[in-house]
């Protein structure tokens, strides 16, 4: 167990993610490519490229999203991603150095603390973290049920949160999860799909910031989350609605 858990979280020493490397530069010459054949349109007050510091919370519709956030917000983001996806020793390479992604424990809120103080650490590092604060593929409608994590990350670095609400993808919630390998295959289906997507918006809402930055008592610091979740809920409620 003790040997998993250092495999699925690195130590923080690694989480410099202001380094470049051979695999950030690879990563940066696909997503120019990749931006390159979409056209993305920003609507919203928002300077681009985007400056460091900043948590990106924004609804997930396909396997293409990453990608796009990247590509359209002009800077390198570190995604939260599930643990699930750091098991084995090729998945884990991949996801680490290739996704910049950090491993966060789901369904349990006290196990995904580890993984959240990861996202901490490379946000006081000058990093910028990509969340998809309803934890699965958003549905349509209003978002019902949005984690904690990105108002808690914003509360203790006191880094803003952007809403941001994709709109125009193609395939849209269409990620098969029934096995893992099948999971991967079509979510590379819907990046493919959306290679000459000219018709992509993302609707940038106005920042939230915390209140309380780096609060540590513990009846403020979830006073001032669910405060600051519940702006975020509201802000991407209003965007969901203005894209209907």
């Amino acid at each position: 167990m003790e040997r998993m858990r250092r495999a699925l979280a690195p130590t923080l020493r690694h989480l410099d993610r202001c380094r470049t490397t051979v695999w950030t530069r690879l990563k940066q010459a696909a997503l120019w490519v990749y931006g390159a054949c979409i056209r993305v349109r920003v609507i919203g007050r928002v300077s681009l490229p985007l400056r460091q510091g900043f948590i990106v919370a924004a609804n997930h519709m396909n396997g293409a999203d990453s990608l796009v956030l990247q590509a359209a917000l002009r800077t390198r983001l570190f995604f939260a991603a599930s643990a699930d996806w750091f098991k084995g020793r090729f998945s884990r390479f991949v996801m680490w150095h290739i996704c910049d992604a950090i491993p966060v424990k789901t369904g349990d809120p006290y196990a995904c603390t580890g993984g959240l103080r990861h996202c901490l650490q490379a946000l006081r590092s000058g990093g910028c973290i990509g969340i998809y604060p309803e934890g699965t593929f958003h549905t349509g409608g209003r978002f019902g049920d949005i984690k904690a994590g990105a108002a808690w990350l914003a509360v203790r670095s006191g880094a803003p949160i952007l809403p941001v609400y994709i709109r125009n993808l193609r395939f849209e919630n269409q990620v098969d999860g029934s096995t893992r390998r099948r999971e991967c295959w079509t979510g590379f289906l819907t990046v493919a799909g959306n290679l000459f997507n000219t018709d992509i918006e993302l609707l940038v809402g106005d920042p939230i910031t915390p209140s309380a930055a780096g609060a540590t008592g513990s009846e403020r610091l979830q006073l001032e989350v669910e405060r600051v979740n519940e702006l975020l809920c509201e802000e991407l409620d209003q965007l969901s609605a203005a894209s209907a």
